[in-house]
């Protein structure tokens, strides 16, 4: 018989939730569902189907009756919650309740400490009014999960005496294989790269990248941001020869960019702890070491496994700059060779595999999801809408990349009619110099006729007066003088 289905509550974000979000759905074997809630707008997905259910405004409100049967049609004998915010929140508990199933939580970021957590000063202080809100749920869900022991283990201390158990993040396995870094990138081709991967903001240290980059080039280091920064999406050189930015990729080509970048070394400078860090993974499967910040997940997976460097307690641009330049060709150089070299042996104990992740949640679902009861159920078709397929966030990834693509080609073509531009206003003016030249030329030219002409006419001028007086002179002195002028012409 088949097994109940899995409704997932999510947040309309996407990131690192969607990606485990799209894993899980493509690897547990059961039927599953999942409704994307926010306060701009909501709608139920059907992955199998590829079919999405847009949910007018105010439709939870007014029409839970129909939710709760359309749901209870689809056999959903799980609740699955990915997000804490208020809408998805609300709609996890109130299916449960209304269904009568179980429901179990994953925490993915510290954003369960404070929604605003990522804007805060201390990231980890924690919002007690929040808190308070939300502690209720975890302690009533039949299970808690995180995917580091790190976060878990803060969840448990903010959250005296909650359960947490540890699912790690899993990763495809995949060959590494090289994928060609983007032309403008290879027409400079700089010595030695180290790189940020993924959607750098400030939570992920985008106010130290340019500083960064500046410290960087007197070492012949250019930084590389494979992803794309808060104030610089689209493909290019944000700094020539120093800062570079790829732009969006298609999920799971990270490793491979890596490799086509020539990257050294990744960093995360962190400002905010992440919970596990898919990017680490992809750094790792790369066969690429790190430097991070010494706090959050990423630190406890360096301290663990190795593979990396961690930074002071507090840095800034210049010490960061500091250690790499030390790692990237200085004078610790053979110690980075040597822990890239190891990162070929035991990689599965450092990059969870994505089915060991999907078999632990499926034993899970298992476990907790129940039969619901039999219901006829109102027709789909009845509630079927327009796709909404720009909340799928692989789709939205891939419309992302062609856009990043097409503006990168349109600022090429740019760059290009401005070059034509250019040199044909070095041609024009090259002709214009010429015509200039040649009409200074010309009128040199009138001038010494001009004034050749005037010449003439007094010498002229000389010969009417002479002539006019050789005529006044008697005949016998005027022709002895011409004879005289005869002869001496002779």
């Amino acid at each position: 018989m088949t097994p109940p289905a899995i409704l997932h509550v999510t947040s309309l974000f996407g990131g690192g939730v969607d990606r485990h979000l799209r894993d899980v759905l493509a690897g547990v074997a059961r039927p599953q569902l999942v409704w994307h809630a926010g306060e701009a707008g909501e709608a139920i997905e059907e992955p199998a189907a590829k079919r999405f259910f847009p949910l007018a405004a105010g439709a939870f409100a007014a029409s839970r009756d129909k939710l709760a049967a359309w749901l209870a049609s689809h056999r959903v004998g799980l609740v699955h919650l990915h997000a804490l915010g208020d809408a998805p929140r609300e709609r996890a508990v109130w299916a449960a309740r209304e269904l009568g199933v179980p429901l179990v939580v994953t925490l993915h970021d510290v954003l369960f400490l404070d929604p605003a957590a990522f804007e805060r000063a201390d990231p980890l202080a924690g919002d007690a009014a929040w808190l308070a809100k939300i502690t209720p749920v975890l302690r009533s869900a039949a299970r808690v999960m995180a995917p580091s022991v790190w976060l878990a283990e803060l969840a448990s201390e903010r959250i005296p005496g909650l359960e947490v158990e540890v699912i790690p993040n899993g990763a495809p396995v995949r060959v590494r294989e090289a994928i060609a870094p983007r032309e403008d990138f290879s027409r400079q081709n700089p010595a030695r790269v180290v790189a940020l991967l993924g959607a750098i903001g400030p939570h992920k240290g985008s106010d130290l990248v340019d500083d960064l980059a500046l410290q960087l080039a007197p070492h012949g280091i250019a930084l590389v941001v494979v992803g794309y920064l808060d104030r610089r999406l689209f493909p290019g050189w944000r700094s020539p020869g120093s800062l570079f930015v790829h732009g969006a990729f298609e999920e799971g080509d990270a490793p491979g960019l890596l490799l086509g970048y020539g990257a050294s070394l990744v960093l995360f400078p962190n400002a905010v702890p992440d919970s596990f860090s898919y990017a680490l993974s992809d750094a790792w499967a790369a066969g690429v070491p790190v430097l991070a910040a010494p706090v959050g997940a990423i630190a406890a997976r360096i301290r663990e496994h190795g593979g990396g460097w961690l930074l002071a307690d507090r840095f800034d641009a210049p010490a960061i700059a500091r250690e790499i330049a030390s790692l990237v060709g200085g004078d610790r150089e053979s110690e980075r060779a040597r822990v890239q070299s190891s990162l070929d042996a035991s990689p599965a104990a450092r990059v969870p595999a994505v089915d060991d992740m999907t078999r632990s949640l499926d034993a899970l679902y298992a476990r907790y999801g129940i039969e619901p009861a039999a219901t006829g159920g109102p027709d789909a078709r009845a509630l079927e809408a327009l796709v909404a397929t720009n909340l799928d966030g692989n789709l939205f990834r891939t419309e992302l990349v062609r856009l990043c693509d097409e503006m990168a080609q349109t600022l090429a073509a740019l760059e290009a009619t401005k070059a034509r531009a250019s040199a044909f206003e070095t041609e024009a003016r090259g002709w214009i110099a010429k015509l200039e030249g040649d009409v200074a030329a010309v009128q040199a030219q009138l001038r010494t006729a001009n004034e050749a002409r005037d010449a003439l006419a007094k010498e002229a001028d000389e010969l009417r007066l002479n002539r006019e007086a050789l005529g006044r002179l008697p005949s016998p002195i005027r022709r002895l003088l011409l004879k005289l002028a005869f002869d001496a012409r002779r």
